[in-house]
Parts: structure tokens; sequence; C-alpha cells
């Protein structure tokens, strides 16, 4: 009786192993450009400076941007007096600062929001001194 060969198994496919959350996002190219168009020299400028920062904070993890001004909202609402107030201010500066950016991207429902939320931790941040 002869000697039969073992079937042959053809290879496993294998799928590249999935990032981990360790892994480092890198961001999509984006379609659009980055600077508004028209813009006047002095929001050029502005966005120019900005792009380094905004280029920084897309490749941070998408939660963690948002939960750090929670956070620091969330610290002048606990500290009394004055630290609490400058807690506030630098929260209120940085959506500042991202609500000019957005601006011309966004409607008329989203700016009408965003003041509010603005002129709400202004409030608070005036309350807190006096």
């Amino acid at each position: 009786m002869a000697a039969r060969k073992p079937a042959r198994r053809t290879p496993a496919r294998r799928t590249p192993p999935r990032p981990g959350p360790t892994a480092r996002r890198v961001p999509a190219p984006s379609p659009r450009p980055f600077l508004t168009p028209e813009a006047s020299p002095r929001r050029r400028a502005i966005e120019r400076r900005s792009a380094v920062v905004l280029l920084f904070l897309r490749g941070l993890p998408r939660a963690l941007p948002a939960l750090l001004v929670l956070g620091v909202v969330a610290g002048g609402l606990a500290l009394p007096g004055v630290a609490g107030a400058v807690c506030l201010v630098l929260a209120a500066l940085v959506l500042v600062w991202l609500v000019y950016l957005s601006w011309p991207a966004l409607s008329p429902a989203g700016r009408a929001i965003r003041v509010l939320v603005i002129a709400a931790v202004v409030v608070l941040a005036l309350d807190r001194i006096t």
C-alpha cells in the first residue's frame, strides 16, 4: 500500500492587525482648503497662526479637546473666587477662538448656540468674581 501524501493546506488569509489604543492616528488630508477663501488679511493671519495648533488637536483622540475644555469649566465652577473666574475666562477664550475660526461655516442657528454658550461661561466667570 502506497503512503498517502497529507493534504496540502492553503494558508489562512491574514488580515492586517488593527491599530491599538496607543497607535497614533494620521489625519486624512482635507478635500477643502484650510483657509477661508477671500478672507481679510487679519483673518488669514489668525488662521495661519492657528493651523499648527488645530492640526495638533486633530491628531489627538476626538473627545480629548472637548473633555479638556469641559474639565477647565468644571474646575472653574468648583474653585471659589478669582481662581474659578480665571479658569472660566480661559475656557471662554478657547471657545471664542474656535468659534471665530469656524464662523464662516456655521449656520445662523449654530452661531446663536455658540454665542449663548460663550455668554453663559462669561456670566459664570463674572459671578465667581463678585
